[in-house]
């Protein structure tokens, strides 16, 4: 490979940011003795360069499937320039970390052994650490050994104040910076990796799916939903349960919200979400063989393992309800939780009801965090190319945290904001079919949709119709309040679909800001009217999707981390 090409550039950063890296673990590694999180630093720069390594290997390994060629090779030029900012960016970052620490513990040789090269500030592989606690030979002096020790000893004490008192904090953070970066670096490629033409090869997906490197970075799972998601990997079996007992068991639910329950199977709690499938027929139909596809293959993308941004409990089956017309998709519930989930709908104010009922609103801390992992799960539906088409605060869980008082206090006190659980998938299929749906003209719903996927929708769902959705609920959020209680009658005398978009508007532009702030009330006002400054996006709108990780996930994460 070419050395002056932007792959050999790319790898010679990659290259340097390890030996850096390895020699700051070194360095840090001489502090053990003086606390106990010291290995925990140099533990986390080892495993921060692990990853790095492997990232370099799925990244500019030769393999068949991209004819000889690199994975790295198969992105375009812009995105080929970002990889390399962004570890030279990670580079700098740890190099700080390496000059603060070998000025207090040895001596950087920058002109002996430093190979040329255009960016002398950063340290080269030549560069030596010099152990801590080394002190040089000398001959015997007319000093007494007492003296001699007790210097020693001074100094070691006062190293051992500098680090604690100074430079263990500035570490700190910098090791901070520096995992949050190569956490965003490795985000980046894998969204490359999959949300752009590169992630419609069959054969590219089946290499991250099952590439050792590509497994250490997480990448073969978003790969799998990928494939779930697009129809292009096969379901191998259906997840529907036949099994007699469970079908009686589902006639004792314990129903609440209308959609959802709670039953007991082989002794564990599980949740319920029902699906109806053919609203308009007055008698019971059974599944058509693509009603029957898109349960499954739903089923299937629910089932599968998530990371946990996500935010979706796993699915362990469903059961077909003919006499209702409606299929039940079974939930395991959350490790510890309390089965008894509380939409955010119901968590939020009652409509109509008076300040004095209302209970506590939530802290700013707890809000913002709920709104960025919203946020985030939206933004990696979107990575695999999966759209909700439902999402809204009723469709939104929380499980209560078990009561520890003799008396059970009630469950919407004892929720953590987060924790989220997103379901009501409605069918959801991948955003290159058309959801035609029927016409649904229900006001408590529609408030969450936007202008045009209301009423008779005449265009496929596409990824700003869940963004305007998200924005409705950070509305929400924001103000505590339910969307349908900011106007007078609830919008069911609102017959203009862009009137309710525009309404919703004017009440980010006067309410927010003073309640949760401007960049908040930015990131809302920028969901509803889905302006994220994009032009010439590609097919698989990438650039729309760097722009809402950029502009709202990123924007909500550092909100909710300043608190």
């Amino acid at each position: 490979m070419d050395p002056l090409s932007i792959a050999g550039l790319t790898i010679a950063v990659i290259d340097q940011l390890w030996k850096v890296s390895e020699r700051t673990a070194e360095l840090i590694s001489n502090f053990r003795e003086f606390d106990n999180d010291t290995k925990t630093l140099e533990n986390k720069i080892r495993d921060e360069n692990s990853r790095n390594r492997a990232l370099r290997r799925l990244l500019f390994d030769p393999s068949p499937i991209y004819g000889g060629k690199t994975m790295f090779e198969q992105f375009d030029s812009e995105v080929q320039n970002q990889i390399q900012v962004f570890f030279e960016q990670a580079r700098g970052v740890i190099d700080e970390a390496f000059q603060i620490l070998s000025r207090r513990v040895g001596k950087t040789d920058a002109n002996k052994d430093q190979p040329e090269s255009s960016d002398q500030s950063y340290p080269s592989s030549h560069l030596v650490a010099a152990p801590m606690l080394a002190i040089p030979a000398s001959k015997p002096s007319n000093r007494s050994i007492s003296t001699e020790n007790l210097l020693k000893a001074v100094s070691v004490q006062r190293l051992k104040w500098s680090w604690s008192l100074s430079y263990k904090k500035r570490i700190e953070v910098i090791v901070h910076n520096f995992s949050d970066l190569n956490a965003r670096i490795h985000e980046n490629v894998k969204l490359c990796s999959l949300a752009t033409s590169l992630g419609i090869n069959l054969q590219h997906l089946e290499r991250l799916k099952e590439n050792n490197d590509a497994k250490t970075l997480g990448f073969d799972v978003d790969a799998k939903l990928h494939m779930t998601a697009t129809m292009t990997q096969p379901i191998s079996q259906t997840l529907e349960v036949e099994d007699l007992q469970v079908s009686q068991d589902l006639k004792k639910v314990t129903t609440f919200e209308d959609r959802f329950g709670v039953f007991h199977w082989d002794g564990k709690p599980m949740l319920v979400e029902y699906r109806s499938y053919n609203l308009q027929s007055p008698v019971p139909v059974d599944l058509d063989p693509r009603s029957k596809d898109l349960v499954d293959s739903l089923a299937s993308l629910l089932h599968q393992p998530k990371e946990m941004v996500f935010r979706t409990p796993r699915c362990t089956g469903w059961v077909r309800q003919v006499n209702h017309n409606r299929v039940a998709y079974i939930f395991a519930v959350p490790e510890g939780a309390e089965p008894a989930p509380v939409s955010l709908l119901r968590a939020l104010p009652p409509l109509g009801s008076s300040s004095s009922s209302k209970s506590p609103t939530p802290s700013l801390g707890h809000r913002f965090q709920l709104a960025h992992k919203l946020a985030k799960c939206i933004s990696q539906l979107q990575l695999v190319k999966w759209v909700h088409e439902s999402f809204r605060s009723e469709n939104i869980l929380f499980f209560p945290q078990p009561s520890t008082e003799a008396t059970a206090s009630p469950a919407e006190t004892r929720l953590d904001l987060t924790k989220p659980w997103v379901l009501g998938f409605e069918f959801s299929r991948p955003e290159m079919y058309f959801s035609h749906g029927h016409g649904d003209y229900d006001a408590a719903r529609d408030v969450y949709r936007h202008p045009r996927r209301q009423q008779n929708p005449t265009e496929p769902f596409n990824k700003l119709h869940d963004v305007y959705a998200l924005g409705v609920v950070l509305l929400e959020i924001g103000l505590w309040q339910p969307a349908m209680s900011l106007e007078r009658h609830g919008f069911s005398s609102v017959n203009d679909p862009e009137a309710i978009q525009n309404y919703l508007i004017k009440v980010a532009e006067k309410k927010l800001s003073s309640k949760v702030g401007e960049k908040y009330q930015q990131v809302v006002l920028k969901c509803l009217r889905g302006n994220f400054e994009v032009d010439n996006d590609t097919k698989e709108d990438l650039k729309l999707q760097v722009a809402f990780r950029s502009q709202v996930v990123g924007v909500l994460e550092k909100i909710a981390d300043a608190i």
